[in-house]
């Protein structure tokens, strides 16, 4: 009996704490499927360029590849800064520099008045309606800037275009690109969504270890208190010798509606709790021994600074694809070649390391790669399956190859048919994650994601259930906290003064 009675009080007082917590964490969680914290994807960005012209590059990028060595070079592209041609190098310690191709000036620190040139470029190519003044500021981090990403780029231009949809920019200081808009209606719906789901706060996310842990505490506590009613709610269900000849429940009004709906909504609640606790990987659960940076580096291999092209030979290229927004150099076992990538996302391989047959020459890399572990299997995706799929605004590429080899982490690697690249690799655990997380999570499922509406008809049900459940608790644990009637405390005075 006692332990029972602290099940009771444990439940109670963690479902007082948690109630408000979880109705903010199912409607918010409706607000994001249709409105998600604000970025700038991939097609935004190749569409806020303009058309790289092949007549002002008269440098090439080897100024560029003399400071920084072969060994630490990660990604080097011609994109455009401000409306000029630019060299955009990062090394694998994630910092970038960058030099201008029409006419070989390393680009140190962006001006202002670059950042609002570069502002500009932004309106004219996306068509927007602006007033003929921006408001400009230069920021560490804001509250739409909080991202990992963006640190290498930091500080940033803010820039607010004073539009009709309120668009604000985030310009890098660095580089001069623009990384990030928001519009007014997602600064207000993410207040509603992202930032109340993801408890957000720039204050919080500027200490993303206490941020990382304080998400771990409050999930544990949640499950704490779905168990602990699951278990109560069990024990006190009657299906047999029922209460007062016909109910279930002991209980009445609000707090049988809890108890019975609580059952009902048991395994969503569960699992939703249980995922997001998984999201955030914790103690490491999800994180492979061996080095996925590592591996790319090996299938990379290091590209040699005289197989990078002059500025003939990248003029020529962009003669050949003048809709061309960006030219992208990689390199396959230490291979140079190049490719160009318009605003519709259609990328153009020239003179294509190993000819351009990737499936054999990518697998041989990675059977050298991988050496002392087999190639167990080999197979062409041409569409989405359960590992390799698009959703949530997250576009992946088709057709890839995928290789899975014996290695003790059972490694899948996916490679770009269409360029060569290595796109990622699942072992066990990222796999297992996939289901413990984007699976019980967001329920991404391929018979759903594939059929919406289905998969928002299945998510906002159970959302609205739960809310709903949500909202009994908050009630209950409102009753429990609220002061007594006035006349009861009357009572109680009266009572405490006729004591001897």
């Amino acid at each position: 009996m006692k332990l029972k009675r602290w099940l009771y009080l444990l439940h109670r007082w963690t479902g007082v704490a948690l109630c408000l917590l979880f109705a903010m964490w199912f409607f918010s969680g409706v607000v994001m499927m249709y409105v998600g914290f604000p970025s700038l994807s991939q097609a935004e960005r190749l569409a806020a360029l303009p058309p790289l012209d092949a007549d002002t590059i008269t440098a090439g990028p080897r100024a560029l590849l003399d400071r920084s060595s072969p060994e630490a070079l990660q990604q080097l592209k011609l994109s455009s800064v401000a409306g000029r041609p630019a060299y955009l190098l990062q090394n694998r310690d994630g910092q970038w520099q960058g030099m201008f191709a029409d006419n070989g000036e390393h680009i140190r620190n962006i001006t202002l008045g670059q950042a609002l040139a570069a502002a500009e470029v932004y309106v004219r190519q996306r068509e927007l309606h602006t007033p003929p003044t921006a408001e400009a500021r230069l920021i560490d981090m804001d509250q739409w800037s909080v991202s990992g990403s963006l640190h290498a780029h930091r500080p940033l231009y803010h820039i607010a275009l004073h539009d009709d949809a309120g668009t604000e920019l985030y310009i890098s200081s660095v580089t001069g690109e623009v990384l990030r808009d928001t519009h007014r209606h997602e600064r207000v719906w993410n207040w509603l969504g992202a930032n109340l789901h993801w408890i957000y706060p720039v204050a919080l996310r500027r200490h993303p270890s206490v941020w990382h842990w304080l998400i771990v505490g409050l999930s544990l506590a949640g499950l704490v208190s779905i168990i602990t009613g699951a278990v109560v709610g069990i024990l006190r269900l009657r299906l047999r010798k029922r209460y007062r000849g016909k109910d279930i429940s002991p209980y009445r009004n609000t707090m049988k509606l809890h108890h019975l709906l609580g059952l009902a909504v048991l395994l969503p609640l569960c699992t939703y709790m249980f995922s997001g606790l998984m999201s955030m990987n914790p103690w490491g659960l999800f994180s492979d021994e061996t080095s996925y940076r590592q591996q790319a580096d090996h299938y990379r291999g290091i590209p040699s600074q005289t197989q990078f092209d002059d500025a003939e030979a990248i003029r020529k290229a962009l003669r050949h694809h003048p809709d061309a927004r960006e030219l992208h150099w990689q390199w396959f076992n230490g291979e140079v070649y190049t490719y160009t990538i318009n605003d519709q996302q259609q990328r153009d391989v020239i003179d294509a390391a190993a000819g351009g047959n990737w499936t054999a020459a990518s697998q041989a890399r990675l059977q050298h790669m991988m050496l002392g572990y087999s190639l167990i299997a080999a197979e062409r995706l041409d569409r989405y399956d359960h590992y390799y799929y698009s959703h949530h605004e997250r576009w992946r590429p088709l057709p890839v190859l995928r290789l899975r080899f014996d290695d003790p982490a059972q490694s899948w690697f996916h490679i770009d048919l269409h360029t060569g690249e290595l796109l990622g690799r699942m072992t066990t655990k990222r796999r297992a994650q996939r289901w413990l997380y984007n699976g019980l999570h967001s329920l991404d499922f391929l018979f759903l994601i594939q059929h919406r509406p289905r998969w928002d008809l299945l998510v906002i049900s159970l959302s609205i259930a739960g809310f709903l459940f949500s909202l009994t608790a908050c009630l209950i644990g409102w009753r429990r906290l609220r002061p007594p009637p006035r006349r009861n405390r009357q009572r109680q005075t009266r009572r405490h003064e006729a004591r001897p």
